[in-house]
């Protein structure tokens, strides 16, 4: 009994992993704990802490060896939550802004993930995370994942080639390529990734409607991908402390969906049909993107100088044809079709300064940043005259535009353990929402104040505690601004909201870390947080997700994260979160401040094999949560995964079996049936076997001299 109460103490409070002895004989307590000690083993900082940052090593790493691309290696991350449709989440709230080698990128959502999809993981060197942004950094980023690719400091050239296929009841694969070519002067790269085949997810809802009847409402969506990319990119020193960087990158999203639904009511008792309709939705959305960036750093003396400049062109295509029949008779109920056309144009140019002044660092900085976006939706209707005519109620045009001015300036000192970093930043956005046919204009010019504090105090050598405070400010997106009708199901859309206000969070963070040993805590207050919530009509039975601002909610997390070596063939990492969130929530003149509090665990198992294999076993499990109108069930999965290298670690397998009890999938239920009784499900089709090989090849010939990084980077570690 002792020694199961020490094993389990040791693991909760001291975050160790303990490999016991088969023995029958009793033995005293402190030899006991002598012996346990000796066999443990923590594992080389794989995880550090770094003023305000969490850095994780990928490259080489026993922990990420099984990853198939880079979201499975975000999937293990402290704090990160991947979702199905690959959407990211961060500390239970935030969407996080992706970085690569510390840059922001301006891709959509949709190239985000494409891009991710086809990084593998032997690319990378590592991933920080940063839960609250300093003053230095773009108040609408609540959180950073910034990708550091693998530095190549080798000359002439090489490549790496990759294929991974998925299979479940369909197949997708995955294609992506890497070559460079390094002269003393010269760096060229190049990136081609190219995703075919198909992929699937349903939704389902059960609805007690107005007139006492049920209604079950099933929907598969099978989503057919020919998805290609093309990055090029070009490095040239123009003298030793002088750099200049031009990327061009193109990716083209082709795919066609096929939704089948089917809204089945019946009345109260479940025995006589009220009415039974299919819908099937045949679309074909296409995105074509194309960006350029150029980047200027250059060094004199103790003074830095950092120029990004970027121009991006997102542009979004989409035909339907929905029919809407009677699945009893057969008759045709409604017949529509849509044409949505959506161009999004974006211009930055920043400008980063650094220096010394007295015995610390200085920083400064400015950014602008034009955002257009013209979209616009066509609907024509099937009349009763068997022809199309054009649906005023929901045809739509709506422009956006968006100009965001910012400046910010920081200083960084230290002084004797304590290391303090203090900035202010203003951003003044002037926007202009046009609902061009609802002839509803709404124009917003507003100055906001970003100041930030960051503190960190070494105990020891191996010991740190950092604070940081931090006010955030969070625009309205495209999606929630634009106020088109998106159907979930013929009786189900969501529509955005032109006069949504941007929220203001104040959050403040404290972290500990001793060795590879972390927990941060964070709390704070989102003032105006927009979100949708459901609106239900019972004379036609429709429900719609409206756009709108919360007065505020409060929110707090405590993380910690715990990888270890337990012996030469057995290491594993755990991470464990906890959370609160309480949003004032008015609805149908109630106000609901319901608080919600749960938790997640998560982590790998990765054993080294004979003959060089490598086994992991990956799970997640998150608690019961929700929101203030919505409760939720529990989240989790389980995969596994197996690798091996061959020809002197040229050729590299994985195999993966994701998901594999299927249990991965978004459940939500109305908290008050009183006013909808309502409940509803998401599932993504996660569980698929994924089989992934890589070859590297090339004739790299001498190692180049190391450039000099300029202050940005060597303060992130680069």
């Amino acid at each position: 009994m002792e020694r199961s109460f020490l094993l389990v103490v040791l693991l909760l409070c001291g975050g160790f992993t303990i490999q016991a002895q088969d023995t029958l004989s009793p033995k005293p307590a402190d030899t006991i704990r002598h012996k346990l000690l000796k066999e443990v083993e923590v594992v080389r900082p794989t995880y550090q802490r770094e003023a305000g940052k969490l850095v994780m090593t990928i490259a080489g790493n026993k922990l990420f060896k099984t990853a198939a691309n880079a979201m499975d290696v975000l999937k293990k991350l402290p704090g990160l939550e991947v979702g199905g449709d690959g959407s990211l989440l961060l500390s239970g709230r935030v969407t996080p802004a992706v970085f690569i080698d510390g840059k922001p990128m301006n891709m959509s959502a949709e190239e985000w993930q494409h891009y991710l999809t086809n990084l593998s993981p032997d690319m990378i060197a590592a991933i920080e995370v940063i839960n609250n942004p300093s003053s230095q950094y773009d108040g609408e980023y609540k959180g950073i994942i910034n990708i550091k690719l693998k530095p190549d400091m080798t000359l002439g050239w090489k490549g790496m080639v990759s294929t991974s296929l998925q299979q479940n009841n369909y197949r997708q694969a995955d294609n992506n390529g890497l070559f460079t070519y390094k002269t003393k002067k010269l760096a060229y790269t190049a990136r081609v990734g190219y995703t075919t085949g198909t992929t699937v997810r349903r939704y389902n809802a059960l609805q007690h409607l107005a007139n006492a009847n049920i209604m079950a409402t099933n929907t598969k969506m099978v989503t057919h991908n020919n998805n290609y990319s093309i990055q090029l990119g070009m490095e040239y020193v123009v003298k030793k402390d002088q750099q200049l960087e031009l990327l061009l990158r193109t990716s083209h999203i082709n795919r066609t969906m096929n939704s089948f639904n089917t809204l089945h009511a019946t009345d109260s008792l479940a025995k006589q049909v009220a009415f039974s309709t299919t819908s099937n939705n045949d679309a074909d959305p296409e995105q074509h993107n194309y960006a350029a960036n150029l980047n200027y750093t250059a060094r004199w003396g103790r003074t830095q100088l950092q120029v990004l400049t970027s121009l991006a062109s997102i542009g979004n295509r989409q035909g339907e044809d929905i029919q809407n029949k009677n699945a009893l008779t057969g008759d045709l109920l409604e017949y529509w079709q849509t044409r949505m056309k959506n161009d999004i144009f974006i211009r930055t140019a920043q400008a980063d300064l650094s220096g010394e002044l007295g015995k610390g660092k200085w920083r400064a900085g400015a950014k602008l940043a034009l955002t257009a976006t013209r979209n616009s939706l066509h609907y024509d209707t099937l009349n009763t005259a068997n022809q199309f005519v054009t649906d005023s109620n929901r045809t739509n045009t709506f422009q956006y535009d968006e100009n965001v001015y910012a400046g910010y300036l920081t200083y960084e000192r230290k002084l004797n353990k304590f290391n303090l970093t203090a900035g202010l930043r203003a951003e003044h956005t002037h926007s202009i929402a046009n609902a061009v046919t609802l002839e509803a204009v709404t124009k917003r010019n507003y100055l906001t104040w970003l100041p930030s504090l960051n503190i960190t105090y070494d105990l020891t050598p191996n010991q740190q505690l950092n604070l940081s405070v931090s006010r955030r400010i969070t625009r309205p997106t495209f999606p929630f601004l634009n106020p088109f009708r998106f159907y979930f199901s013929p009786l189900n859309y969501w529509i955005g909201n032109p006069l949504l206000l941007p929220s203001k969070t104040n959050a403040l963070s404290i972290s500990y870390s001793q060795k590879a040993f972390t927990v941060s805590a964070t709390l704070g207050r989102e003032k105006d947080p927009m979100t949708r919530y459901p609106e239900y009509d019972a004379t036609t039975n429709i429900l719609a997700y409206l756009g709108r601002n919360l007065p505020y909610n409060d929110f707090a997390n405590i993380e910690t994260s715990i990888p270890l070596v337990v012996n030469k063939w057995w290491c594993m990492s755990n991470n464990i979160g906890g959370y609160y969130r309480k949003d004032q929530t008015p609805y149908h003149g109630v106000t609901y401040t319901i608080p919600i509090t749960w938790f997640t665990i998560s982590g790998s198992q990765v054993f080294t094999l004979p003959k060089g294999f490598t086994f992991d076993v990956d799970y997640y499990y998150s608690s019961p949560a929700g929101d203030g109108l919505y409760f939720g069930r529990p989240v989790s999965y389980i995969d596994l995964s197996l690798q091996r290298s061959w020809l002197k670690g040229r050729l590299n397998t994985k195999l993966n079996y994701n998901d594999i009890f299927n249990t991965y999938r978004i459940q939500r239920i109305f908290r008050e049936k009183s006013i909808i009784d309502n409940r509803l499900a998401h599932w993504f089709g996660l569980r698929r076997v994924v089989l992934t090989v890589s070859y590297s090849f090339g004739k790299s010939t001498y190692k180049a001299k190391q450039l000099n990084k300029n202050e940005e980077e060597n303060r992130a570690g680069m």
